[in-house]
């Protein structure tokens, strides 16, 4: 095999001496960006990086640029933190030790204007990227000359804010007189949003909340009901009347079923099983309702709420077999606010903080999404599921206006950072839902650009996040529908 390799090599570079001998019939140089033609000289860049400069990022020389050689592109995939300052910025690069030069032509630069920098005497002089940046290589024998565009891409806006957009609020679906109260819950892929408008009752449904069309159904309930205990299992929906009786559709709302037994609150829905909590004289117990019977369970720990908790919410983790329901805050038994968040593996309530940072509420929400947070070295960061909790009502009677964050399914929390607290344009809340939606987002609808991409995927999944409704300071209803969205999933990803 060796041999063979020699035998080829030889024909190699005498084909090569032959080339470069009709070469020299003229001069000119050739520039191209098909690397295979080259004879003996090479023009390619093996590595592209910063040097490293504490004053502009700490470290800088850690960014990593990919050199795309088929479209003779140098970038950095990963963008620069919003702000980083681009036009003076010192290079080491790799080239092939024969190559006569290399040379950066900047175009418009906002520093250095039209220039160019040969890199060969002049390595100490910084590069103004905020233009259009070539880079020439040209070969030992000055025949072959490439061009690499290059682009250092910086994130126009900070990776890890959530963005709330003004234009992005919408009313309340099929609202058309005076809102007295209203809850959304989900049921499968469907939205339903139940209001009380004006003591008419209208169930809308939707598969997408973003959509401004949702299907209109005006309900005759043989009973006055507390909206705000208006729950769904995958093929039912249940809700409260104003004397805590349990009443249940199996047909979207069309007929109800008074299911025999009187409630103090309704938790949530767990598969298919209904769960709340029953009181007995000054007593509070577990109660749940399936297959059409209620079960009275044990009698719930003093530290546990019997009204006023989050929504429940759906979880999956990685120290569970079995799917995790979770809630936070609500009021006990003897009328104290509570600032525990309590999970249920389908059989045991047990509390899982184990800090007090979150304050003792009750009506916030509860809910999962992501956030960005910056490595400890470099200059990337890590998308991390995030647990978070907004809105609610403190045991002083103010409304929280703090977010709070657990990076570890609700263990351990904190304050948010500024960057995902809630924008002076939305109000103070409590009583709201949160659902996450996921958007398939393209160049044409994302809110936010990362420019400079160079092979930006069509199209990719984005996740939304919807806020409903809830009651404001002055503790009347919020007609509203709140859109977010962490402003670093609205970037184009680069495959």
């Amino acid at each position: 095999m060796k041999k063979y390799l020699t035998i080829c090599l030889t024909v190699a570079m005498a084909l090569a001496m032959s080339l470069m001998s009709c070469n020299k019939k003229d001069d000119t140089p050739t520039t191209s960006n098909d690397y295979d033609v080259y004879t003996t000289t090479s023009t390619l860049v093996s590595a592209f990086s910063f040097k490293a400069n504490t004053k502009i990022m700490a470290h800088l020389d850690s960014v990593k640029f990919t050199i795309d050689q088929d479209r003779g592109v140098i970038y950095n995939a990963d963008s620069l933190p919003r702000g980083t300052r681009i036009n003076a910025l010192l290079v080491d690069l790799t080239c092939a030790s024969s190559v006569a030069s290399k040379e950066f032509i900047i175009k418009n630069g906002q520093l250095l204007g039209d220039t160019t920098i040969t890199y060969n005497t002049s390595k100490s002089d910084s590069i103004d990227f905020t233009g259009d940046v070539t880079l020439r290589i040209t070969s030992g024998d000055r025949l072959h000359v490439r061009d690499y565009k290059v682009k250092v891409n910086v994130h126009k806006q900070d990776v890890d804010t959530i963005m709330w957009n003004l234009s992005g609020r919408r009313d309340l679906p099929n609202l058309e007189y005076n809102l007295i109260a209203s809850k959304t819950v989900t049921q499968g892929e469907k939205f339903l949003c139940l209001i009380d408008d004006n003591g008419d009752y209208i169930l809308s449904q939707s598969e997408d909340p973003h959509s401004e069309e949702w299907s209109r159904t005006e309900l005759s309930l043989p009973f006055i009901p507390q909206v705000n205990s208006f729950v769904a299992t995958d093929n039912e929906l249940f809700m409260l009347d104003i004397n805590g009786q349990l009443f249940k559709s199996d047909d979207m709302g069309a007929h109800w079923t008074d299911c025999g037994l009187a409630w103090h609150s309704l938790i949530g829905t767990y598969e298919n099983r209904v769960l709340g909590v029953v009181q007995e004289g000054g007593d509070f117990y577990h109660v749940e309702f399936a297959d059409g019977n209620a079960e009275v369970g044990a009698k719930v720990p003093v530290n546990f709420p019997v009204e006023g908790m989050s929504p429940m919410v759906m979880a999956s983790n990685e120290w569970t077999s079995m799917q995790q329901a979770m809630m936070m805050g609500g009021v006990r038994s003897d009328g104290n606010f509570i600032n525990l968040v309590w999970g249920y593996d389908g059989y045991n309530w047990a509390p899982i903080n184990n800090d007090a940072i979150l304050p003792e509420m009750r009506d916030a929400v509860l809910f999962p999404y992501y956030t960005f947070v910056k490595r400890s070295s470099g200059a990337t960061y890590d998308k991390r599921v995030t647990w978070m909790v907004m809105g609610g009502r403190l045991s002083d009677g103010t409304l929280n206006t703090t977010s709070y964050v657990s990076r570890n399914q609700g263990i351990n929390w904190s304050v948010g950072e500024l960057s995902i607290q809630m924008p002076d344009h939305m109000p103070a809340f409590y009583g709201a839902q949160v659902y996450a939606y996921v958007h398939t987002c393209n160049a044409s609808t994302l809110m936010s650009y990362n420019p400079g991409h160079v092979t930006p995927a069509t199209e990719w999944e984005c996740p939304f996040i919807y806020l409903f409704g809830g009651y404001g300071s002055n503790g009347l209803p919020l007609n509203s529908v709140w859109e977010g969205v962490l402003s670093g999933l609205t970037f184009k990803p680069v495959f």
